[in-house]
This record gives structure tokens, sequence and C-alpha cells, in this order.
């Protein structure tokens, strides 16, 4: 009896050597390939809607009215639109807020242009359903591409802003 009992405490030994190495294993590869909790937060769902406005020069020029329909309220500082062409952002037309110009369009425009970080589109921190934007392509707005993206942390700068991190999710897309 002796002789097989001494056999039996090799293979218990190698067994949890094994288990060992493979918890070893699956722990070194949650952290090297980031399955783990603490990943990016998914970027948000929303439904807009658009239309074209007198931009309120008199000159019969129209701006692009971009309305949230549905979905969740977006932080504005992390917002940014572009488009096939050069555009600017702003409030409505004629409302006393600062109205979208096309002498300001660029490439990159940042729901938040001011100088002092506060909205220029005048819709506030967060964009809310059913409230507006508009936006000033240069030339003729028809047929203008328009593209609204967010990004996973605040854009930086004005007039056209930087995007900074790794993340940047288009949320919104439709051609006037």
């Amino acid at each position: 009896m002796r002789g097989d009992s001494r056999g039996v405490s090799p293979v218990i030994g190698t067994i949890i050597m094994v288990s060992v190495v493979v918890i070893l294993a699956s722990l070194v590869s949650v952290f090297v390939f980031d399955l783990g909790p603490g990943g990016q937060p998914p970027a948000p769902q929303i439904s807009v809607s658009h239309e074209l406005v007198d931009d309120g020069s008199g000159t019969g020029d129209q701006s692009i009215a971009v309305t949230l329909e549905s979905g969740e309220s977006v932080a504005t500082d992390q917002l940014y639109v572009g488009g096939s062409k050069d555009l600017d952002i702003g409030g409505a037309p004629g409302s006393g807020d600062e109205a979208a110009k096309e002498r300001f369009a660029s490439s990159l425009e940042t729901f938040t242009e001011s100088s002092d970080g506060s909205p220029q589109v005048a819709i506030g921190d967060t964009w809310d359903s059913g409230e507006t934007i508009y936006l000033d392509p240069v030339g003729d707005a028809e047929g203008v591409t328009v593209r609204i993206y967010w990004n996973t942390e605040p854009v930086e700068g004005v007039n056209p802003g930087t995007v900074k991190g790794e993340d940047s999710y288009k949320i919104a897309e439709f051609t006037v």
C-alpha cells in the first residue's frame, strides 16, 4: 500500500500547478486585452431633424436648422459638427443670440465656440430634445452633408477647436 500512496502526491501537485498557471494566464489576458470594466462610455443615441430657414441677412440666404427630436441629453462641450462645406454654428437668426454667420465658417465647429466657454448655440450646457441649433454653410445650403460628432472628452478651444482623446463617434448625419 505504501508504494501506491506515494504516486498520488505528485499527481495532485501537478494538477494544482496547472490550475494556478491557468488562473494567472486568465488574469494577465484580462489586463492585456482590456476585457475588464472601465472602458469608454457608449456614444449617446439621438435622432435629429433638419430644415432650411431664412438666415436673417435679408439676402435670401438660408441656414440649416437642426433640432434634436429624441434621445439622450448630450453635454454641449463634447459635441462638434462638420460638413461637406465649411460652416458656422450659432443660435437662431434674429434672436439676439450669436447667430451663425458664413464669414466665421470652418471645417469643424464646436457647440461651445465662444471665448468664455458658454454654448454659442444658445441651448445651455446640454442639448435636449426640442432644442435647435443653426448652421450657416459657405454658399448655398442645398446639398450640404452635415455630421454631428460626440467625443468622450470635452472639445477644447474655439473655432474650430481641438478634439482630445481617442474616441469620437458620429452620432448623426444627413444631407440637406
